[in-house]
């Protein structure tokens, strides 16, 4: 099992038991997020899809919050 401590992605030292984030990566996410954004602002106002369509299409991204304890968490091996 992979215990917390020996994830490569995660940080040694004082800072221990932070995740490690790649450079760039919340920028590039925010940028993905307003460009889908866009894209269904785009096809709702061509008629191509639905106010409807677009709730269900997107309500698999909504609604639940996880949170994951890494330290009760089994590894999937």
């Amino acid at each position: 099992m992979l215990g917390l401590r020996q994830a490569p992605w995660v940080m040694k030292g004082k800072s221990k038991n932070r995740v490690r984030v790649e450079k760039g990566l919340f920028e590039r996410r925010k940028a993905e997020k307003q460009r889908s954004r866009d894209e269904d602002r785009l096809a709702l106002e061509s008629g191509q899809k639905s106010r409807e369509q677009l709730r269900q299409e997107n309500a698999l991204f909504t609604g639940m919050k996880v949170r994951i304890d890494l330290d009760r968490a089994k590894a999937l091996s």
